[in-house]
């Protein structure tokens, strides 16, 4: 197997996302390889309201837009420092921070990079679902990518 050159590596907050990271940070790179720290959020739901009043629809349609852009600043700032510890480690590291449903991004992300590796957390920070032993990302990762996909504990 050769050294993967590009690798699109999920961060979702989660503590296995971040053993993730210091996982790649501890491989040695190859020559010119890269990282994109990739995080999906999804955007925070409003519901339909036809019977409420536009004035307290825009109320509410504001108050998402405002936990979105505080969630994105969190990811940001967590991405960054992410970013920092690849660089160490020497990788050609940078960031991305997508909005949608995270399975789909993160495989589009690694089509967009044409990448070689797709690493990611095995548990989410989201927790719905009951799965044993890997996070539904994390399944349809392994079951969807069309390249190799590294799931760390």
């Amino acid at each position: 197997m050769n050294i993967p050159r590009r690798i699109v590596l999920g961060i979702d907050g989660s503590a296995s996302a971040r053993r993730a990271v210091e996982f790649v940070a501890r491989l040695a790179p190859a020559r010119g390889g890269q990282v994109r720290c990739v995080t999906v959020l999804e955007p925070t739901p409003v519901p339909s309201m036809p019977l409420v009043p536009a004035s307290l629809r825009a109320v509410v349609v504001g108050q998402a837009r405002a936990l979105d852009q505080a969630r994105a600043t969190r990811a940001r700032r967590s991405l960054r420092a992410k970013v920092a510890r690849l660089r160490r480690a020497g990788w050609r590291a940078s960031e991305e921070i997508r909005w949608g449903m995270p399975l789909p991004g993160l495989l589009d992300a690694v089509k967009r990079m044409r990448a070689d590796l797709l690493a990611l957390g095995a548990r989410g920070a989201g927790g719905r679902t009951t799965r044993a032993l890997l996070g539904s990302v994390a399944d349809g990762a392994v079951k969807r990518a069309s390249v190799s996909v590294l799931i760390v504990k």
